[in-house]
């Protein structure tokens, strides 16, 4: 199998042509031309990925992030893309395509959550698929409550504004990674949503979401994007049953808590 047919797999199921303007998708290092029998996937490629991929024979790391994300000018010692040069190993990025495909990142959060979709949040395609999601909970929360109950579905550490403490939320706005922006706040007060979940969320709509009465739910990056490298593995095992596809063991939360 050459890594030319698993990027034709991956185009079909989360179009690279659907990521944004900003990001970097598909084959970033290697040629299309190798030949796979072994593909590792990761959230993020970094050197301790790259030597466990080397260790366990893989030719190919499929990520979600980009391990080349902006233009580079030089690559010192540290890199992971050096490493990946020395070690001979190919790597495909899975990004903004994925965030918004269909069973893709977003839709994963929503599974773990055990919430129902009900609509796009922000319609960015025309065939209706976009970023970010409105749900129904499973039950009525108040904002300390949906808190605890995501901890306890995504572990680690989960971080929240109350927005009005005595908010009863049945509908939430789900966000996978750094999903919060000014459009995403007034679009989830839109909708009605009494809360919104996702990661990497900066002070200042944090004290928006208190004037907006609207709860936020921080569980951060990794908690809310983790599940990628699953569903990569679960597609490329299906698609590609003659391939030895595994997850990274050696990758954690780059984030300590104490």
């Amino acid at each position: 199998m050459k890594i030319r047919e698993i990027i034709g797999f991956l185009d079909g199921a989360a179009p690279f042509s659907t990521a944004e303007s900003f990001d970097n998708v598909g084959l970033l290092v290697g040629s299309e031309d190798t030949k796979v029998k072994r593909i590792m996937c990761c959230l993020d490629i970094t050197r301790a990925v790259v030597l466990e991929a080397a260790e366990k024979g893989a030719e190919l790391i499929v990520s979600h992030h980009p391990v080349i994300f902006s233009g580079l000018k030089n690559i010192p010692s540290w890199s992971p893309v050096r490493l990946l040069i020395e070690k001979n190993i190919a790597a495909i990025a899975m990004h903004t395509n994925f965030d918004i495909a269909d069973g893709g990142v977003n839709d994963a959060l929503i599974k773990t959550l055990g919430f129902e979709k009900l609509e796009t949040l922000e319609v960015t395609q025309p065939d209706g698929k976009g970023f970010g999601a409105v749900c129904k909970t499973p039950k009525e929360f108040s904002p300390r409550e949906l808190a605890l109950y995501c901890r306890k579905k995504l572990g680690g550490c989960v971080k929240y504004s109350a927005g009005l403490d005595e908010t009863v939320i049945s509908r939430a706005a789900v966000c996978c990674g750094a999903g919060i922006d000014e459009k995403v706040m007034r679009l989830a007060q839109e909708k009605n949503c009494g809360a919104i979940i996702s990661g990497d969320i900066k002070h200042n709509f944090r004290v928006e979401a208190l004037d907006r009465g609207i709860a936020l739910i921080d569980a951060g990056h990794y908690g809310t994007e983790i599940a990628a490298k699953t569903v990569l593995k679960e597609m490329l095992s299906v698609q590609f049953p003659s391939i030895c596809v595994y997850v990274s063991e050696s990758e954690t939360d780059p984030c300590s808590y104490v």
